[in-house]
This record gives C-alpha cells, sequence and structure tokens, in this order.
C-alpha cells in the first residue's frame, strides 16, 4: 500500500513538471510576436485642450538583431496596427504619438503588469533599459521617426540606429 502511495506521489510530482515546463516554453518557440502591454495605454490631455498624447507600450519577443529588420518589424505591425483611429473623437487637435517596444527580461516578463502598490512601484518608466524601438510623430510632423536599439543585458546602449520615414539619420 506504502509503495502504490510513493508511486502516485512521485508520477504525480513529474508530470506537474512537465505541464509546467510546457507551458513556460509555450511562447518561446522563437518566433517574433508582438503584442500590447496591458494596462499602460497613456492619454494625455482631454478634447479642449490643444494637444493631446497617445502613449502605447508593446513587447517583442524573440526581437531580430538586425536594427534595420527590427525597424521594419515596428514598422510593418504599426501600418498593420494604426492606432489614429483610437484618437478620433480628437480630431482637430494636435495629437502626438509615442509607440515604445521592449524586448522580454527577468525585470519585464511578457507577462508584466504595472504595480501601484503602496510600498512599491512598477511603472514602464522604470523598463527604459528593455526599450529597444520606439516610434514618435504628430499631426504637425507627420513624418515618423524610428528609434532601434542593440543593448547589453544590463541596458546599456551598444549601437543606435535612428531613422525619419525610411532614411537613415546620424
Amino acid at each position: 500500500m506504502n509503495l502504490k502511495i510513493l508511486v502516485l506521489i512521485i508520477g504525480t510530482f513529474f508530470i506537474s513538471f512537465y505541464i509546467m515546463g510546457c507551458t513556460k516554453n509555450e511562447g518561446s518557440s522563437g518566433e517574433t510576436k508582438i503584442f500590447e502591454i496591458a494596462n499602460t495605454e497613456q492619454v494625455v490631455g482631454k478634447k479642449d485642450e490643444e494637444v493631446v498624447t497617445l502613449r502605447k507600450h508593446y513587447m517583442i519577443l524573440n526581437p531580430p538583431k538586425d536594427l534595420k529588420d527590427m525597424k521594419e518589424l515596428v514598422e510593418k505591425y504599426l501600418k498593420d496596427h494604426p492606432v489614429e483611429g483610437e484618437m478620433k473623437g480628437i480630431e482637430g487637435k494636435n495629437r502626438n504619438f509615442y509607440l515604445s517596444f521592449y524586448r522580454e527580461s527577468d525585470d519585464l516578463p511578457r507577462d508584466w503588469q504595472p504595480d501601484e502598490g503602496y510600498m512599491n512601484t512598477d511603472r514602464m518608466e522604470h523598463h527604459k533599459h528593455d526599450l529597444i524601438a520606439s516610434i514618435i510623430w504628430s499631426d504637425t510632423e507627420p513624418q515618423k521617426e524610428y528609434n532601434v536599439y542593440d543593448k547589453s543585458k544590463e541596458g546599456k546602449v551598444l549601437k543606435r540606429m535612428h531613422f525619419i520615414e525610411d532614411k537613415l539619420v546620424e
């Protein structure tokens, strides 16, 4: 009887580790994916103000190493997921758009959420070391500016490329 219980416990132990391993590696197939980080969108300004700013934050899983490929990736993502329509009720104002793209890290896992706790806060601005791309434009400056970064694990910029539309600017 005790042997059966021991075998059942050990079997349950191995099955649970196997299942945890499968779910942990689920999104790590090497495929590049982009998704919006939930609960991080910011709209600054009101309908009656002259300037309204939209800030959106995204995560790139398995980002490309080549910075030109990174720029093309975020450019294609923006074309496939336009954000101007989200501010339609604010037409006629000067609208600024800031899209930030982050890599997954120990400090910024794919299921990260902002924390406004009493003793601890964790906001997007605390994760600039994981920022690897950005797109900026406005109604008055409609040309999109792209910044893409190669960073060390600690967040030190190893290489940066700056584009205005398709033109590399240095």
